[in-house]
């Protein structure tokens, strides 16, 4: 061998072992991207109820317990174990020995900190309503905390889950608006660049207490707001996991060899909002109106045109089959044009009328064509609807403070429980376009009754009330589509539209 080559065959040997092999030789990082419908607004999970921000946030800040998806079980993340010892009192033992990536301890003083701040209507203001019920919360030592509520709660154990836990001392240092931006949690990803409306991507937490995920190393979650863009990102690969895939493009991603499209029953329920409230003065004001536009719209022409019949009637209610309180009794109002002109004609819109009608754009799949068949179905009776669209971020802006009036095109999945889903219609509710005491007295009676046959006959006086004064279109139910590349193994999402990292693998 020449001795010039001999001698540089060496030297690459000692700088191998001595772990200063060449740069071209490191090994990638193992990447999973991952196309959603918006780019997040904030990185905390306690600042926001939506989806696209919860995925991406929950991978650095963990709750108490999950819902895991696989099991449909309450499980510990960082409550290890817990304890219902009263009607009030839930004793919660933390995991021991769980830091956060900035090295602060996750302890009982943490997670006192995270309850006063989701206690807080003016901190934590999307969960004002899973928070109603908390009374207080102390710290009986470094591992221990007792969590009082002020009545019996049935959803005592559901509502554990949405609770996240914060560093106290870097939020003092560097306050709400400003963690959800550059979070630190206990997750199994630590935030690392974000460039807005482009990318945001995540380094594996070397430090992470569980297993966490297999094969990645990081993260990218890309923003594409357009179903035709994120579908063909998805099918050309660029993508590993892409969310709201449309129904139009399933078997074109179930015929590709390597991608397939992963359906979940949903919780999120379609509506139209009808606002009755004085301040946003409309013919909607009018029980008569707002009966009518249920007459008016086609629910069955739409599952069947749009969705293929992937989707479900609401059976005129806004409870699930499947939940506690469903009233089998109801029904839907059925397609009856002529009904609508007459309701309107009584209400004294004989030549019907002109209305803002919002809607998203990239927020659900096939938003924009669910709004323009709407739309079509409400001109045939006389209401001419002056279409508005909206991106996420503005329609999510406007959804929190009550801007989306008088009429607008909106899905709600909250937790699988009546009360969640209830407690959305209650007047002091931010997301609640009806002010109806009865219905109040219902929805707190609900939330405090732990008979189960009691609760469901409390539900289905609500949902009766609800059903005659309409103060939603009634429109349907259905699944998300995902589409997952075959590579991505564990990826099981949640009605809720959640889906969970810990337990996925990403094979090369």
């Amino acid at each position: 061998m020449h001795k010039a080559l001999r001698s540089l065959l060496v030297a690459s040997a000692l700088l191998a072992a001595a772990g200063l092999a060449p740069a071209a030789r490191a090994q990638a990082p193992k990447t999973l991207t991952i196309a959603q419908g918006f780019d997040p607004q904030t990185l905390w999970p306690n600042g926001t109820t939506a989806s696209d921000n919860l995925n991406a946030g929950g991978a650095i800040v963990e709750s108490l317990l999950w819902t895991n998806p696989a099991t449909g079980k309450n499980e510990g993340l960082l409550a290890e174990k817990w304890e219902q010892t009263s009607p009030t009192t839930m004793k919660l033992t933390l995991r021991g020995n769980v830091s956060f990536s900035n090295g602060e301890p996750m302890n009982a003083d943490a997670v006192v900190h995270s309850f006063r701040v989701f206690m807080d209507p003016k901190q934590a203001p999307a969960y004002a309503n899973y928070a109603a019920a908390l009374d207080k919360v102390e710290k009986i030592d470094d591992l221990t905390v007792a969590v009082h509520t002020k009545h019996p709660y049935p959803p005592f154990e559901l509502m554990l889950t949405q609770v996240y836990v914060t560093p106290p001392d870097y939020w003092a240092k560097i306050g709400l608006e400003a963690f959800g931006q550059k979070p630190v949690g206990t997750g199994p990803f630590k935030l690392t660049e974000w460039v807005k409306d482009n990318r945001l991507v995540m380094e594996r937490n070397s430090a992470y207490w569980g297993k966490g995920p297999s094969g990645i190393d990081r993260i990218i979650w890309r923003p594409v707001p357009d179903d035709t863009s994120r579908v063909a990102g998805f099918v050309t690969g660029e993508y590993d996991l892409a969310t709201n895939i449309p129904i139009s493009a399933i078997e074109e991603i179930n015929n590709q060899p390597d991608r397939k499209v992963v359906e979940t029953p949903s919780y999120r329920i379609f509506q139209l909002i009808q606002s009755s409230l004085e301040e946003h003065g409309s013919p909607l004001a009018d029980k008569r109106v707002r009966q009518a536009l249920n007459y008016a719209i086609d629910k069955k022409a739409i599952i069947d045109n749009l969705f293929a019949g992937r989707a479900f009637a609401l059976n005129g209610q806004l409870l699930r089959k499947e939940q506690l309180g469903f009233d089998p009794s109801l029904k839907d109002y059925p397609y009856d044009p002529e009904k609508a002109k007459a309701l309107l004609r009584d209400a004294g819109f004989a030549n019907g009328f002109e209305i803002v009608f919002k809607f998203p754009s990239g927020r659900y799949a096939q938003d924009r064509e669910v709004s323009e068949a709407i739309a079509g179905m409400l001109a045939k009776v006389g209401v001419r609807a002056k279409m508005t669209s909206l991106e996420p971020g503005e329609f999510l802006r406007q959804l929190r403070a009550r801007e989306l009036w008088p009429l607008a095109y909106l899905g709600l999945a909250p937790l699988d429980d009546p009360d969640f889903q209830l407690a959305q219609y209650r007047s002091t509710w931010r997301y609640s376009y009806i002010r109806n005491a009865a219905l109040d007295e219902l929805i707190d009676a609900g939330a405090k009754e732990v008979d189960r046959d009691k609760r469901a006959a409390i539900y289905r006086k609500a949902a009766q009330l609800m059903h005659d004064e309409a103060p939603v279109v009634f429109l349907f139910g259905g699944y998300d589509f995902y589409g997952v590349s075959n590579k991505l193994e564990g990826i099981v999402p949640r009605g809720d539209q959640r889906f969970f990292l810990q337990n996925v693998s990403l094979k090369p």
